[in-house]
């Protein structure tokens, strides 16, 4: 009778006591972080939840009315329904004029600005975009923002066939010269417009 009694005890003891500690242990460490950084000074319109916790953030740079359009609700918008379409994750990681995008899943070439879209905008008239080829999502993204940022290009077709070649390709759509082709690093192209 005795001998049942402590193996049963001991079996139950140590159970809950390892899966409680690792539970309240991760909690409040990711908790404080986001709080800390993204709410220093991003600008109030700006959604927390698309912004990684190390985004840099500079006022004066953001001013640009190019570069506002690329945080715009419009701009948030699309990296929602992006990633809502491909179960992605990307987030502004760096708004200091020029953009970064990243999802920290995501594949991430060698050599690369340090994200999978990046966008460099002086004006509607002259802006590039830089965007990892093999993935969906980043290629709908690059393709999407290029139409956010000025309205009269529309260049899904002449970036997926691009994309589909992997060469370069230059086009003219009105007054815009269009180049499309390959970046330095491996699986990135870029989308070049100017006037």
């Amino acid at each position: 009778k005795p001998d049942p009694k402590p193996e049963e005890k001991p079996e139950v003891k140590p159970d809950p006591k390892p899966e409680e500690k690792p539970e309240v242990k991760p909690d409040p460490k990711p908790e404080t972080k986001p709080e800390e950084k993204p709410d220093t000074n991003l600008p109030s319109s700006l959604d927390k939840g698309l912004v990684t916790e190390e985004v840099t953030y500079n006022p004066n740079a953001m001013k640009n009315p190019i570069a506002q359009k690329s945080i715009s609700t419009e701009a948030q918008n699309l990296i929602k329904s992006v990633n809502a379409k491909y179960g992605t994750n990307l987030k502004y990681a760096d708004l200091n004029g020029t953009i970064r995008i990243i999802d920290k899943n995501m594949y991430l070439p060698e050599g690369t600005i340090g994200a999978q879209v990046y966008v460099n905008a002086t004006s509607e008239n002259d802006f590039k975009i830089i965007f990892l080829d093999n993935n969906e999502a980043t290629i709908e993204l690059a393709k999407k923002w290029t139409t956010m940022l000025n309205s009269d290009l529309v260049l899904d077709k002449e970036i997926q066939e691009t994309v589909d070649a992997q060469e370069i390709n230059n086009y003219e759509k009105g007054k815009y010269k269009i180049r499309v082709g390959h970046s330095t690093a491996d699986h990135m192209m870029y989308v070049q417009v100017r006037v």
